[in-house]
């Protein structure tokens, strides 16, 4: 047994029913002005023996460029060109750049002298001078910009701390 409907739903199953309509119409419309523009846009065959040219088609003549009026004069006023270098003042940024990096980059001699060692159960103390000032260092201590990084005889490694770098000092053996 069925229900009958009433006039309200009636009138939205109607609505609903012309909304589908609409759209199916809709795509379907679009899809054949889909089909006149790609029919527009394929050249004309050509006629045998007509000398017509397809207007869609452009001629050879019309794709060659004039480079010649691509051309511009050169920038002749330095003092707007964004690209030219003033050679005096470049070379002294390099000059100024050069003197840092060296400066940064060398390592200056050890300042001590060697003067003996000392073995206590396997643990090395090493004696430094420096001038008039004597030194006893173990590995981790720091004298001046100087750590000692290890001591394994007959080498022992002391550490540039500006520059985070490794000098060997000779030490040598430890009988």
């Amino acid at each position: 047994m069925s229900v009958p409907l009433a006039p309200r739903q009636l009138i939205i199953w109607a609505a609903l029913a012309l909304s589908v309509l609409a759209t199916v119409w809709t795509s379907m419309a679009e899809d054949d002005s889909e089909v006149a523009t790609q029919k527009s846009n394929r050249p004309a065959p050509a006629l045998p023996g007509s000398q017509r040219t397809n207007p869609v088609q452009p001629d050879m003549d019309t794709l060659l460029l004039d480079v010649q009026k691509l051309k511009r004069e050169r920038m002749t006023d330095l003092s707007q060109n964004l690209f030219s270098v003033d050679s005096r003042r470049a070379q002294q940024a390099a000059e100024s750049q050069q003197a840092v990096a060296q400066q940064v980059m060398e390592i200056p001699p050890l300042p001590f002298t060697y003067a003996g060692k000392l073995e206590d159960n396997g643990q090395f103390t090493v004696f430094l001078s420096m001038g008039e000032k004597n030194y006893s260092v173990k590995i981790g201590d720091v004298v001046g910009e100087w750590k000692v990084q290890s001591i394994n005889p007959p080498n022992m490694v002391l550490s540039y701390l500006p520059l985070r770098a490794g000098v060997p000092l000779m030490i040598g053996d430890s009988k």
